[in-house]
């Protein structure tokens, strides 16, 4: 729906993400951030007047610590980012359509399936941040609600940008290497 328009961006991981992709500018990746938090808080806020409380506040299992929730909001979270950036790749000559918001909405599907029952999937720093806030729920573990999500956005960022990426470059910008002939001189063109 909005992607014409903002690149959809929902997800303060995400953008941060595709920034250090190099795909939108640290401004915009820092506006759309702010922009995240802030309709968070107001989604929340509208769903705790109408509904007196706000489903979705994350909390972390209390049968696990801290470190193996950090852990698991961090690969969570690349899993989504690195989606985000394989599906939206101009390079791959993927025309747009039905398939990548459904790749990026099956991203978010088994990271929920997987994750709620231990961290509460809070993949998104915005909402997790602004379901807490409005529910007065912020534990001494919050924090990897934000570091995990953040982490995964500068790895998959740079993983994607600089390991996954180099596959789809044009031939012409690719490296020139010299190919052994059959009696294994070197030859620069066959």
């Amino acid at each position: 729906l909005f992607s014409d328009i903002s690149g959809a961006h929902l997800n303060p991981a995400v953008s941060f993400g595709l920034f250090f992709a190099r795909k939108v500018s640290i401004v915009k990746a820092s506006l759309f951030s702010v922009a995240q938090i802030i309709g968070g808080l107001i989604a929340t806020g509208i769903l705790k007047g109408l509904f007196g409380t706000c489903p979705g506040a994350v909390a972390l299992n209390k049968d696990f610590t801290a470190w193996g929730g950090l852990v698991l909001e961090f690969f969570g979270t690349l899993f989504l980012v690195l989606t985000v950036l394989a599906t939206t790749n101009g390079s791959r000559n993927h025309p747009p359509g039905f398939l990548q918001p459904l790749s990026i909405g099956l991203a978010v599907f088994s990271g929920v399936q997987f994750l709620a029952p231990l961290t509460g999937c809070g993949i998104n720093p915005a909402r997790a941040l602004a379901t807490n806030i409005v529910e007065n729920e912020i534990q001494a573990s919050f924090y990897i609600y934000i570091v995990g999500p953040m982490v995964a956005a500068l790895v998959g960022g740079l993983l994607y940008e600089f390991v996954f990426s180099l596959h789809y470059l044009p031939s012409s910008t690719a490296p020139h290497v010299p190919l052994k002939s059959m009696n294994g001189e070197m030859e620069d063109d066959l």
